[in-house]
């Protein structure tokens, strides 16, 4: 089953590592969770993979999110890379891959590095694309770039404490629907 859509709800697993990272997604799973982000620079993406194989839930059912890190961005790197996430993440294809930061320095352009992740989907690596900490500027050149190729979000820094309204308007502007991580700004919110 191809999802349309991002579930409205999704576990992030920033910081979390090993057993850890394991009983996190099997726990977030049994709860009703249906979206389990990760990202290659995370380095869980097989204990991530583990807590989803080992949760009883059948992957047709589970939305999995990882991100490619800046060091594969090159475009005979970055299909590699994300062959290697989807052998950790023991599945044959992941519903969502983000580039997780433009090319520091523009180091390398913009095309190759999205123009890559467009082979990917068409090869089936991944159901959707899409992109993550894109400034207004960049975001504008990722839709250029890749035309009628939709971009399926721009996962954003958003809670109280940085609403990141400019970004987020012209996401909106664009059609590109917003992720936000951090809500509760590492549990800073619930302290206020």
């Amino acid at each position: 089953m191809a999802f349309d859509a991002l579930p409205p709800i999704g576990m992030g697993t920033f910081r979390l590592k090993g057993d850890d990272a394991r009983e996190a997604v099997r726990s977030a799973l049994s709860l009703g969770y249906r979206h389990i982000d990760t990202a290659q620079i995370y380095r869980n993406e097989a204990a991530v993979g583990d807590g989803i194989t080992t949760s009883g839930i059948p992957r047709r059912e589970i939305f999995i999110t990882t991100k490619i890190w800046f060091d594969s961005y090159h475009r005979s790197d970055l299909i590699n890379s994300l062959q290697t996430s989807l052998q950790q993440l023991k599945t044959d294809h992941v519903d969502l891959t983000l580039i997780h930061w433009p090319s520091p320095g523009d180091e390398v352009p913009m095309e190759e590095y999205l123009g890559a992740l467009r082979e990917a989907q068409k090869e089936g690596l991944t159901d959707h694309i899409g992109i993550s900490n894109f400034t207004c500027a960049q975001m504008d050149q990722a839709r250029e770039i890749l035309g009628d190729t939709p971009i399926f979000t721009n996962q954003v820094e958003v809670h109280p404490f940085l609403a990141n309204r400019k970004v987020v308007e012209h996401a909106q502007q664009l059609n590109i629907p917003v992720t936000g991580y951090m809500p509760l700004a590492v549990g800073k919110v619930m302290e206020d």
